[in-house]
Formats: structure tokens, sequence, C-alpha cells
């Protein structure tokens, strides 16, 4: 079974969002291991989900033996049933109350009998190292190594002929490591593999074929072998050199001749018992310069942000707690309209990715708004009956709530946890005189304004896994109703260890203790200020207060 991939362009969610991937083509075969390598943000990631039907193409396609996998929005589900994505992770993924209910639900799409989903359970089981007990446990009483091994069965309990493997080595001790590239090895003999990784010294000695990566491009595809002659592409690409292929250079600057496919420490072992014995060996190869190469990887890495990324934390407090004390006096729509170009001017101070995420949290909210709108203009009775009046009051209640909210998630998506925490406290520090609990309130401010993005990215991943394991052919950002377990229960989980993972990390880094914001150094409150900028954004949100105070007053007077 062939897989292509054909002019693969991928963009994010908006008109506006840069392609992730342009006119990525090549060909990966099967029973052999094909890597996909390049720097953190050039694809590997959305690569490997549009080929497993999770992220919809711009343009060109992925064909399984010339059969097109995308149909518009829509992936082929027959095609979707012959591969397996695993995720970074894979145990974070785990939901139901036994590890046989994991094997059920997998197996599930493919509707087996019960002894084939029995007898695939205990193949992979066996296969993973993990005892015949095992399957009537609870997967959230496993260590995290169990884990691990119950989702990779899963997987491969399902017998497909593609395998997608996206950084399958991360949170891998070497043993682990070692084993799972022994596995491959075998897997490889009944389904090709796909695996995106930035670990080239794991996985390059057992890969058949390396596509590189480059800024959502591909700038290469190369044979294993042929890829340490040609340390140029992935210096170019901003991978950097693996440690064997440094090791190897090292030695051939020492005067060791090395031979160009010698990528594990066991050929260069050879390699130097050759030297020693003068037995001949290939031309060694040159090393290219990194120093200019780094350089411009690191430059291309940098993003630049507008000044509202880098404005003093407790300013934006001081504005936003200005802005929101005005519309909330408000009690008509005159203030409420006023504040909407200061709102508008805020929203495209974020970047474009912060805006699109800005809007896809506030339109549950617009929804609910519409929904509460609709019925408190219903008047109950015969006949049945609506008031304008009442709807129209109720909008601009909640009108008013929507905006307080936005503004909030303007601060949140441009300010961390920690500079929110930081710049609430050093604005109340003068309450702590009068016993006032400054520290407990700033981080109880914050945890709420951070946990709002927190849900959308965690629900994104979670419904991404979801489909990926439900094969169900869905429009992208749908999820099945039936697929509302594996989503619900691991969203949930990830939350709460989110939460704690977050206190516990303040806790270490001395935010949650008063003598930390006593003297703030100014490099604490971060690089590139702009202090003058800093007092616009001051000055805007103070005349805006005054506005809507002055708004309310003459309304007050004219009544």
């Amino acid at each position: 079974m062939s897989l292509r991939v054909t002019n693969l362009s991928v963009s994010g969610s908006g008109s506006e969002e840069r392609e992730i991937l342009r006119d990525v083509s090549f060909e990966a075969e099967t029973c052999a291991i094909t890597l996909v390598v390049g720097r953190s943000g050039s694809g590997k990631s959305t690569l490997l989900r549009a080929m497993a039907g999770l992220a919809p193409p711009s343009g060109g396609n992925v064909t399984f033996d010339e059969r097109p996998l995308w149909d518009g929005d829509r992936p082929n589900r027959e095609l979707l049933l012959r591969t397996a994505l695993t995720f970074q992770f894979p145990e974070h993924q785990l939901f139901a109350g036994t590890v046989k209910g994991e094997f059920d639900y997998s197996l599930r799409p493919y509707r087996l009998s019960a002894e084939a989903k029995a007898e695939r359970m205990t193949s992979a089981l066996e296969s993973q190292g993990l005892p015949a007990s095992i399957p009537s446990s609870s997967p959230f009483q496993l260590s995290g190594g169990q884990k691990r091994r119950v989702s990779l069965a899963t997987t491969m309990a399902t017998g497909t002929p593609w395998l997608f493997l996206d950084e399958p080595s991360a949170g891998l001790d070497g043993r682990a490591l070692g084993r799972f590239t022994a596995e491959l090895t075998q897997w490889k003999r009944s389904c090709g593999i796909v695996l995106a990784t930035h670990d080239l010294d794991a996985f390059l000695p057992i890969a058949d074929r390396v596509v590189v990566l480059r800024e959502g491009e591909v700038a290469a595809v190369v044979a294993a072998e042929e890829l340490a002659a040609q340390p140029e592409l992935l210096l170019a690409s901003g991978v950097g050199l693996p440690e064997s292929m440094q090791a190897a250079a090292a030695l051939r600057h020492a005067g060791v001749l090395v031979p160009k496919g010698a990528l594990t420490p066991e050929r260069v072992a050879e390699a130097i018992a050759n030297n020693l014995r003068g037995a001949p060996v290939d031309e060694p190869i040159s090393m290219p310069s990194t120093t200019a190469t780094r350089r411009d990887s690191a430059s291309s890495g940098q993003h630049l942000r507008s000044t509202i990324y880098r404005i003093d934390a407790k300013r934006k407090w001081l504005v936003y707690t200005l802005v929101s004390i005005g519309i909330i006096v408000q009690t008509g729509w005159i203030g409420l309209v006023a504040v909407l170009p200061f709102a508008f001017a805020c929203w495209t101070a974020l970047t474009s990715v912060d805006r699109k995420r800005l809007i896809r949290l506030c339109k549950p909210l617009a929804w609910f708004m519409a929904f509460a709108v609709a019925f408190s203009g219903i008047r109950f009775g015969w006949p049945l009956g609506f008031s304008l009046e009442s709807a129209v009051e109720t909008f601009r209640r909640l009108f008013a709530f929507f905006e307080i909210t936005a503004f909030g998630l303007v601060f949140t998506l441009s300010t961390s946890t920690a500079d929110m925490k930081s710049g609430l406290e050093r604005g109340l520090r003068p309450l702590r005189r009068i016993g006032f609990p400054v520290e407990v309130l700033a981080l109880s401010a914050s945890l709420v304004l951070r946990f709002i993005p927190l849900i959308l990215e965690e629900a994104d991943r979670f419904g991404t896994i979801a489909k990926s394991r439900g094969k169900r052919g869905t429009k992208p950002g749908q999820i099945h109703l039936l697929d509302l377990p594996v989503f619900v229960v691991p969203l949930l989980t990830s939350l709460f260890q989110a939460v704690e993972d977050l206190i516990v990390a303040l806790e270490m880094k001395g935010f949650l203790q008063p003598e930390r914001f006593r003297s703030v150094p100014r490099h604490v409150l971060g690089s590139g200020r702009n202090v003058r900028q800093e007092r616009m954004v001051v000055w805007a949100g103070t005349s805006m207060f005054v506005i809507l105070l002055l708004i309310r007053a003459v309304k007050e007077v004219a009544l």
C-alpha cells in the first residue's frame, strides 16, 4: 500500500493565518521507517495530522493507493481506518475504567468479533511486556511507563497498514528508548511508519528515508545514510547535528577516518578499530561551519510582537480595572458603544494567532447571549408572546459582561500567569500594611484569568485525540457524540493536573512568597519595555474610564 503526499498545503484556522505547510510532496514506502525532521514550528506535527485525517489541507492531498484521503473538508473514513496516530505522551489520552475498555474503544471502528478483539488485545499486551491480568485494571492506577505501553498496545492492536508517531521518544529513558526502537524495527515488517522526531540519535540508525522540513517546506528527501554525508541539510534547516554525527566529525578532525554511514556508537567504534588496523574506509566527509546557520535559525524563530505584550502587568491591571468599572456603571447603550473603539484597538494589538484564539473563546459566550436574549423575551401564556423591550434590556446587561470578559481575555492572552500575579501584587503592595491577603488575591485572580485559555488549548488537544481514536470522519472542530467519553474525562484530568502543576511551579519559583515582590528588579518586569508607550496605554485607559463616567453622569443629569 503506497502513501503519497502531493503538493500538500495546510493553513491555520483563519484567513490571515500563515500557511503551516506549503507544497509538501514526498512518498513513504510500506515496510519502511520514514523520519520527518525539522526544528520546532517547521510543521512536523501538522503534516502527521493531515496524513491522519485531522488537519484539512488548503491545497494538495494525501493518497493511499492513488485514493485521496481528503474529499473537501472531510476525510475518507475507509482510509482513516488504515492509519493510526500516536501523539506526544500517549498515556495522557487514556479515559476508560479498565484497560480492556481502552482496547474496546480503539477496536470499535473495525467491527471485529469478540474473539478477534480478545486475540488482538492479548497479542498487543504481550508485545509490550504487560501481564495477562492487566485488562481488568484501571489505567489510572498504573505507573507512567505502564500507561504508555498500554496506549501503544491499543494503537498496535488496530493492525493498521500505516502508523504515524509524533515525538514518540518524549519522556522515555535510555532503556525504554532502546526497547522502543527495537520494537519499531519489528513493526515495520508489517506496516509503514512515518515518525516525526527531534531525536535523530535514536531513530536515524533505524530509518530508511528522511524528510527534512524547513519553515513548512520540504528541504530534502534523502535516504538515511545519505543524510550523514550531507550534514548541511540538517544545519540549514535549523535541526542541528545529532551527537553521533558530531562525534564522527570530532574524530575526523583528530585524523580518524570515519565512514559516512557511521550513525551508531557501534559503527563509530568499528571505524576506530579499522583505522587502528589500517583497514580502508570510505572517504571522510567535510563538516560545514554551524555558526552562521545557527544564527539564521535563531533569527528565523524570533517572533516580533506588539507593545501590548511588553507592557508592565501592573499597568495592564490598572487599565483593565478602570475600563471594567467604567463599563459596570453604565445604564445605557451610549457608554457600551463608546468603549468599542478602545476594544478594537486592543484586539488589533494582538498577534494574528491570539486574535483568532480570542474570537474562538468569545464564540461560546456569544451563543449563550443569543440564547438568553431570545429566552428572556418570551412571554408565556396564551397566546405566546415576545417582549422586545425585555430582550433588548437583557442584551444590554449581557453585552456589558461580554465586553469585560473580552478585555480580560486580551489581558490574559498577552500576559503570562507569573507576570499577572507579579503585577497585581506590586499594585496592591500598600494593602499589606493593613493585613490584606494580597498574595492570595493575586494568585486567585491570575489563575481565574488564565484558566479560560487553558481550557481552550486542552479542549483542542483532546478533541483531536478523540477524533483520531474514534475514526468518525467528522469535520474539523466537531466532536461526535459517541466520542465524548474519550474527550471529557482526559480533559478534566488534564485541567486539574495543569492547575496543580502551575501552583507547584509558582511555589518553586518563589511567586507565592511575599518577600519576592518587596523589591522587583527591572529585568524581572521584562525586556524591551517602552515606558513612553506604556504611559500612553495607561493614559488611553484612564481617558476611557473618565469618558464612561462622564457618559453615566450626563445620563443621570438628563434623567
